[in-house]
């Protein structure tokens, strides 16, 4: 009984001193990697945004799928920052952003965005661009604020066909345990020092950001974020049915890019009627098109970025 005493307080003093180091580490790493964009109050929170690109006509705004941050759309914002103004933003909790401390609603991530665009004084109109998780939120988006779209570009975007069936439920679920698995990892540590052994980054992203995505992704903060985005779907289904079938975008320009090669483990469930889906958002504008990505997997904006490119490039010049 004495040894197990001493075994339980020595453990208890372990967690506490790798917490501990934990926290004076992300305190060190928001002096060493200071948001690059504008940090924009938004009501007691602050989120952080960055823009490019001075070229007139409608700004692009970015909306990452969940769990993966804005820095990895960063060489495709360099590249679009050369033809448009293109905002690329952290939701609450994922990098630079303040975490929020209650359970977020679709309608506050959409709430977030438009005052973070009104605050950083970006004007409508938009061309919106939402990658998995992301597309239900700009599809809101645009359900909520019709006159500030100009246009919209849905890459492997999740629609509600897919979302609605209880295989998305029983995924969403496994997914949940395994952020909550890594958030408590995070918080003593154990993701930190993982990450000290990678050393190479995402094809096009520079040794700085590369080193501020290693430290500010492995975060606490960062998996609750990314746990709570899913969830928020599966728990919403009358809000997804609100967003409104065939023609519901009128006549904005739309493209929508799907991936072709399948989602690998645990979300192959997914696969089942993805493709249908997409053929769905693509006629909710009568301007809409489909386009399938031939060598890509979900990350279609890593596997295949001048594709993503070159659809948001289509979108603008029309809009011109």
């Amino acid at each position: 009984m004495g040894w197990a005493w001493w075994c339980l307080c020595g453990l208890a003093a372990l967690l506490g001193l790798t917490a501990s180091a934990e926290a004076i580490c992300e305190a060190r790493d928001r002096v060493r990697f200071p948001p690059p964009g504008q940090m924009i109050d938004i009501g007691g929170r602050r989120l952080h945004i960055l823009c490019k690109g001075t070229a007139p006509g409608p700004t692009i705004v970015i909306e990452q799928g969940a769990g993966s941050p804005s820095i990895l759309w960063w060489p495709i914002q360099d590249k679009v920052a050369a033809f448009a103004r293109v905002c690329t933003y952290d939701r609450a909790g994922y990098l630079w952003s303040d975490p929020a401390k209650t359970v977020r609603t679709l309608e506050d991530r959409v709430a977030d965005l438009h005052a973070l665009l009104a605050g950083a004084k970006i004007p409508a109109p938009y061309i919106l661009v939402g990658h998995s998780f992301g597309g239900p939120l700009v599809r809101l988006y645009a359900h909520l604020h019709p006159t500030e779209i100009a246009g919209m570009v849905l890459v492997d975007t999740t629609e509600e066909g897919v979302i609605l069936r209880p295989s998305f439920d029983d995924y969403v679920k496994k997914l949940g345990y395994f952020a909550a698995g890594l958030q408590v990892a995070a918080r003593f540590g154990v993701l930190r020092l993982a990450a000290a052994f990678m050393t190479k980054g995402p094809e096009g992203l520079d040794e700085n950001a590369f080193r501020a995505l290693k430290a500010l992704s492995v975060r606490p903060d960062f998996f609750r974020a990314m746990r709570d985005d899913p969830v928020a779907l599966s728990r919403q289904p009358e809000t997804l049915r609100a967003l409104g079938g065939a023609g519901s975008l009128g006549e904005i320009p739309l493209i929508v890019i799907t991936h072709a090669l399948p989602f690998p483990g645990p979300a192959a469930v997914l696969e089942d009627g993805w493709r249908e889906g997409q053929h769905r958002l693509a006629a909710l504008s009568t301007r809409g098109e489909l386009i399938v990505a031939e060598h890509s997997n979900h990350m279609v904006q890593s596997d295949q970025p001048d594709l993503v490119i070159n659809a948001i490039r289509r979108v603008t010049t029309s809009m011109r």
